[in-house]
């Protein structure tokens, strides 16, 4: 009989492979778009590309556009397929001995409720650090967004961005309702 363990291990493996298959072929459509994109910009407004040669500007759109999420949910994966085993070394080891030093009795035994109880929870929590791991590389490995990324590789600087910010409907019934009442005055 398979361990469950390696069964699991095969499935995430097979999803992990699956997911950077997807992030591939993304990004192999991405090019393709980008590349008839700067055409098309050659063509209508070559204003927008001025200075950005074709590669940096394939670079951009697909840093800007790619499925990254697909990398570092396969890395997350693949860590908790490397993670499970010392992390169950580890927590049989850790509850032998904090056993072993309150002196328990057998209810606390390997198999019964409570060493179930821990080693779900155990194993759960280390394939969770697998995963907050590779959420915050994904978002501090954040690219820069598209537009801004293109205006920054054609030299234009982005700190004379001024972006105004539409009011907001409650705000705009809100002067209103004020200029009443101070004309009731």
């Amino acid at each position: 009989m398979i361990n469950p363990f390696v069964i699991a291990a095969l499935v995430a493996v097979s999803a992990a492979i699956m997911l950077v298959l997807r992030w591939s072929l993304a990004v192999h459509s991405l090019s393709a778009d980008a590349r008839s994109e700067y055409a098309g910009r050659q063509a209508d407004r070559p204003h927008t590309i001025e200075g950005v040669d074709a590669g940096t500007f394939v670079r951009i759109y697909v840093d800007a556009y790619a499925p990254r999420w697909t990398l570092y949910a396969s890395l997350a994966l693949l860590g908790a397929i490397a993670i499970t085993p010392p992390a169950l070394l580890g927590l049989v080891a850790f509850w032998d001995w904090i056993t072993a030093l309150l002196g328990t009795s057998d209810v606390f035994a390997p198999g019964y409720y409570p060493w179930m109880f821990y080693m779900f929870f155990g194993l759960v929590g280390a394939w969770a650090l697998c995963g907050f791991l590779a959420a915050r590389f994904h978002h501090r490995r954040t690219p820069e967004a598209f537009q801004a990324a293109l205006m920054r590789a054609r030299g234009e600087s982005l700190d004379d961005v001024v972006i105004r910010r539409q009011r907001p409907k409650w705000a705009r019934r809100a002067s209103v309702i004020a200029a009443s009442k101070e004309g009731r005055k």
